[in-house]
């Protein structure tokens, strides 16, 4: 029998990285708001990204989850939307509330439990209940204020979505001051996220390495990218690549290399 080209195996994703995030952001906002004589109470809210279609078909593109949202969660599914109490550091998720009918094509509903229990948050709740509980949560005078995501991506130009939804008129809304608090708390990283970018950059190299085993004359592009693709999925359960593929060969050979890499 022959042997395995890769000497990894996936990781577990352990869900007290996504804690150890939530506390670093808590700490990092709370000393930016005591520095500015502010009081040390709101929700920190954002909201996670949403299933999108192909244009106007039926066809449901491969989700992946919003960055900042997967940063401070680690929700794998669409539709979520999450809390951090300022005062307390709870952490609370919403989940979006499904029709019967989910159960058909796509398999059991899951409870609230499994997702509290999953994501070890403080509480999960519907999204629908969203103005109810955070108004009930909030132990301060007058409307709760909650602090939204807005920022500009400089790599993109493109801007952070912010957190949307009924009823939200009925509180106080803060734009300005969490992206900057947040894309600071995202630049060091704990050991438990090194060791996930380590197991990434691993398994990339093995299959840069299985590549070029593998070429031979006259093979395409397309085949170059369908051996990595294969090998990063196959052995490290990798399901997503950061970027697609860039490959130095034919009359793309002066573009891809001398323009991309240097």
């Amino acid at each position: 029998m022959a042997s395995s080209p890769s000497s990894l195996s996936p990781p577990q994703i352990p869900m007290e990285l996504h804690g150890i995030n939530r506390g670093k952001l808590i700490n990092s906002l709370r000393d930016h708001l005591t520095l500015s004589s502010r009081p040390l109470q709101g929700f920190v809210f954002v909201q996670g990204g949403e299933e999108q279609t192909r244009h106007c078909t039926d066809h449901v593109e491969l989700f992946r989850q919003e960055s900042y949202f997967a940063y401070l969660f680690g929700v794998r599914e669409p539709g979520f939307f999450g809390a951090i109490d300022i005062a307390t550091g709870e952490s609370i998720l919403f989940a979006p509330r499904l029709p019967a009918e989910y159960a058909v094509w796509l398999g059991e509903i899951k409870p609230l439990s499994y997702f509290k229990e999953r994501y070890m948050v403080s509480m999960v709740f519907h999204t629908d209940e969203i103005g109810k509980v955070l108004h009930n949560h909030f132990e301060g005078p007058g409307k709760p204020l909650l602090f939204l995501l807005h920022g500009l991506n400089t790599d993109s130009n493109n801007y952070s979505k912010p957190a949307n939804f009924e009823g939200i008129e009925k509180f106080k809304t803060d734009l300005n001051t969490l992206h900057p608090i947040l894309a600071e708390c995202r630049v060091s990283k704990s050991d438990m996220e090194l060791a996930l970018i380590q197991f990434a950059n691993d398994i990339s190299s093995e299959a840069h390495i299985e590549v070029m085993r593998k070429t031979r004359p006259g093979m395409k592009e397309y085949q170059l990218e369908s051996m990595f693709l294969h090998h990063t999925y196959m052995y490290g359960g990798c399901r997503h690549c950061s970027y697609t593929c860039i490959c130095a060969t034919g009359g793309n050979r002066h573009w891809k290399t001398e323009i991309w890499h240097y």
